[in-house]
């Protein structure tokens, strides 16, 4: 079998274990990520059967520390910081990563370590996307029926699930008497 291949540009956050989290190194910082490209699709795009978002400009999720060692996040696009906020996914991410670096379809391709999100499903995923190879996905936290958490899914599995989550969210919006109260 031939060495295990990194993934880009994530490669860092990897070393030397992904699955550690800040609760179970004692809480020794770990190094923030490296800057991560995030691509969102909301509800329509999903029920609409769209593709991956392969040619949509991304934001770009940055982590970092500020003095008083609080770990901090912040998404920018091309015109500067559009949010910033506390960094409780990084842990997550890094579990996800630490799964995909144990899969052997990623040890055969060179992925490239993205953030696939739909917020209307409060989802947010690993994307590794590589030239000439299926590209893959570990959702993050707790994620929407039909899928489980840390567990490497080929594009159309993780696509199909997504789709049945968004059909189901679009029903109950559409049978409630007040669609407002439902969130």
């Amino acid at each position: 079998m031939s060495p295990a291949r990194p993934l880009r540009p994530l490669a860092r956050a990897c070393a030397p274990s992904c699955a550690r989290s800040l609760e179970t190194t004692g809480g020794a910082a770990e190094p923030p990520l490296p800057a991560q490209p995030v691509f969102t699709v909301n509800l329509d795009e999903l029920l609409a059967g769209g593709g991956l978002p392969l040619t949509a400009t991304p934001r770009w999720r940055v982590s970092r520390f500020e003095a008083d060692g609080a770990s901090k996040v912040m998404e920018v696009t091309g015109e500067g910081a559009a949010s910033v906020g506390d960094d409780r996914f990084s842990p997550l991410i890094r579990e996800a990563l630490g799964v995909a670096a144990g899969d052997q379809r990623v040890q055969r391709h060179d992925y490239e370590a993205r953030l696939f999100r739909t917020p209307a499903l409060s989802l947010l995923a690993l994307w590794l996307h590589a030239s000439g190879a299926e590209d893959l996905f570990v959702a993050v936290g707790r994620p929407p029926g039909g899928l489980d958490a840390n567990r490497v899914y080929p594009e159309a599995a993780f696509m199909a699930a997504i789709r049945g989550a968004a059909e189901r969210l679009a029903a109950a919006f559409r049978e409630a008497e007040d669609p407002d109260r439902l969130g």
